[in-house]
């Protein structure tokens, strides 16, 4: 693929790169994961005969057995019919419940899966949320806004996902690197860290364990969707501790980029709690940092929120230098997304997001699964400061590589995404005045990265 298709196949993908815009994309592939549930015998859906999953299995009798969840999970599939994608005579290819679970089944059996045949030929397929992609309409019907928001669901759903989380840390899972690691794929991944500032390939770009082997050395699913920069791929712009830069006389001021991300909004004066499930989606502080102890010192204050790809980079690094104070980990939804962004609530069904919760960025930063850490800066202009690294749908594994109580340098790895990597937002105390490197406004349906460990801002 030469460079301006490489470019366009990017074009092709809704934001973030997780689906195709083209519906049609999505539509033939869950069509074609219903067709294939279809023909398997009752009770054989996984592999060698097996049953389904005991998480699968749970999380279906949970709903089987309440009156009230059974009909909220088979109405969202028939609120969402004319909307639905259809199988290739006209049906709809998922109308119930239960066969939405035997279609999660087959899905759980693999990796993401990069590549689906589609025409044009350049047309790219990923499909980076399987489930997600089965649910688009559904869980913004009104059914669904209220299916996806009960805890018992979200609980149920949490271990369907890590233990589908922990198949894609073993090596079953390679199966699925083969469209990830052709050379369509690969060009396409390089094409988004170059940025159009470098001409680096996918192993100039990243650490490949063997790049003799046919997977290039990566052992799972996972230890290749984390996969890390080469040293000097990703500076870290003003380090403290380094040279005089006449553009940044203090570089603890600075404060650079913790994910490979692209902007989404900056809001200053955010309240304790604010109406996020308006259709403004206002940050609410207690909300999206579960009214912790810390929570009061950020009111008044600033967050910026950032969105990551699925071709990017998944690991996060400290924007700046200081302490650990604390960590921690929320439980939350994974597929509930703004009441006005589905078809639920959009004033105009045609415009409802066709890709939730793309456009509920602000509002999951409140109610998905999500991890919190605390930073106390070096600098006390900056002081304490939290970052929230959001899950979003399936994407909602996160792990930290640091503890509380341990110090930190700027640029130093705190953690990652597992299976990706939705959003994430950092929060500062109100006073802290921070002047962008690329100020807002910004266009999230121009996404561009902004490289990690570079400079985001200047404290003023």
């Amino acid at each position: 693929m030469n460079i301006s298709g490489t470019r366009q196949a990017l074009r092709s993908q809704t934001l973030g790169h997780w689906l195709p815009k083209d519906r049609g994309i999505i539509a033939q592939w869950v069509a074609q994961k219903a067709e294939a549930a279809s023909k398997v015998p009752d009770g054989k859906l996984f592999k060698g005969g097996a049953p389904l999953e005991p998480s699968l299995a749970a999380f279906q009798k949970l709903v089987d057995e309440s009156p009230y969840l059974l009909k909220l999970a088979n109405d969202m599939f028939t609120e969402a019919s004319n909307k639905y994608p259809e199988d290739p005579v006209g049906n709809c290819a998922i109308n119930s419940f239960s066969q939405f679970i035997n279609v999660v089944a087959l899905v759980m059996q693999s990796g993401p899966e990069f590549f689906e045949k589609a025409e044009p030929e350049t047309a790219m397929g990923l499909i980076g949320f399987p489930i997600n992609a089965l649910l688009d309409w559904p869980m913004g019907t009104v059914s669904g806004y209220e299916f996806f928001l009960q805890p018992t669901v979200n609980d149920a759903l949490r271990e369907v996902l890590n233990s589908w989380g922990k198949f894609l840390s073993t090596p079953d899972s390679k199966a699925c690197l083969d469209g990830w690691l052709s050379e369509t794929a690969q060009q396409l991944i390089a094409t988004k860290g170059n940025n159009g500032a470098t001409e680096y390939t996918f192993q100039e770009l990243f650490v490949c364990p063997d790049p003799s082997d046919t997977y290039l050395g990566f052992d799972s699913w996972d230890e290749f969707f984390v996969r890390e920069f080469r040293d000097d791929v990703r500076p870290v712009t003003a380090p403290d501790d380094g040279a005089p830069d006449p553009q940044y006389p203090d570089p603890t001021l600075v404060i650079t980029n913790a994910c490979e991300s692209a902007p989404l909004q900056v809001q200053t004066g955010v309240r304790l709690f604010d109406t996020f499930y308006l259709k403004g989606q206002p940050y609410s502080l207690g909300n999206m940092l579960n009214c912790g102890e810390r929570t009061a010192e950020f009111v008044g204050g600033t967050v910026y929120q950032a969105f990551l790809s699925a071709l990017s980079y998944h690991r996060w690094h400290a924007p700046v230098s200081g302490k650990v104070v604390a960590v921690e980990s929320v439980p939350g939804t994974y597929y509930s997304e703004n009441w006005f962004e589905g078809l639920a609530g959009a004033q105009d069904p045609q415009q409802a997001d066709p890709a939730g919760p793309n456009y509920s960025q602000p509002y999951i930063s409140a109610v998905a699964t999500r991890s919190i850490i605390y930073i106390e800066a070096t600098n006390p202009k900056i002081g304490l400061m939290a970052i929230v690294f959001i899950g979003m749908a399936e994407v909602s594994s996160c792990e930290f590589t640091v503890k509380a109580g341990q110090d930190i340098t700027k640029g130093q790895e705190l953690g990652m995404f597992h299976f990706g990597g939705s959003s994430h937002c950092m929060v500062f105390r109100p006073g802290v005045e921070i002047g962008f490197v690329c100020p807002p406004p910004w266009d999230m349906d121009q996404e561009h990265n902004l490289a990690v460990r570079s400079a985001l801002a200047v404290v003023l």
